[in-house]
């Protein structure tokens, strides 16, 4: 990056972090509002590091304080665990997106935040006959999914195993959520594969 180009990003360095907070803003609001999508996330990341290279090219050394840690990611075999999980650890990390204060802590968190999804997306992996009418980007409702979950649960299907087993005719949505996990995490593999090739 030239300091040209480094100046397009920050044209005032002598007020930086205020130019910062306005470039991270906006990415924020992106990875705490949008449906998780690999590809969509990573086009944004890319973005932050150029932010980034353009502080080092204008010389300009911002520290974070707390190291970067990568968390353990193992989710229970019991599906109505796991969803909570899930939920929970994605509601951590976008705490902490909503706290970063520098490009590379964002990127990390929202590296982690992924790496959550991609985990969990990979739980319910299975062939479906039909998977048309799912939209990547159209996740089922937080609330009625767990409710889904439960009724299923109370019926004695609690393991990935068993749910993707189960007749759910009568928890479509439940099936629909299902089958979008599995594609997202298959479309993931098939841009993964592209990317090394």
């Amino acid at each position: 990056m030239t300091v040209e180009e480094a100046l397009a990003l920050f044209p005032d360095p002598e007020n930086f972090e205020d130019q910062l907070d306005e470039h991270l803003f906006g990415y924020k609001q992106f990875f705490l509002t949008k449906p998780i999508l690999t590809a969509t996330f990573k086009s944004r990341l890319i973005e932050i590091f150029k932010i980034n290279g353009a502080a080092k090219v204008l010389r300009i050394d911002f520290e974070d304080l707390e190291p970067f840690k990568w968390p353990n990611i193992e989710f229970s075999p019991s599906v109505e665990t796991s969803v909570l999980q899930y939920f929970e650890w994605i509601a951590a990390q976008k705490l902490k997106i909503a706290q970063s204060r520098t490009p590379k802590r964002l990127i990390h968190e929202v590296s982690v935040m992924l790496n959550i999804h991609r985990t969990f997306c990979s739980m319910w992996v299975c062939e479906y006959e039909d998977d048309k009418d799912v939209l990547l980007s159209k996740p089922m409702d937080e609330v009625d999914f767990m409710q889904s979950i439960k009724r299923c649960c109370a019926q004695g299907i609690s393991t990935f195993e068993d749910f993707k087993r189960a007749n759910l005719s009568e928890e479509p949505m439940l099936l629909k959520e299902m089958k979008r996990l599995s594609l997202q995490h298959k479309k993931e593999q098939e841009w993964m594969s592209a990317m090394q090739s």
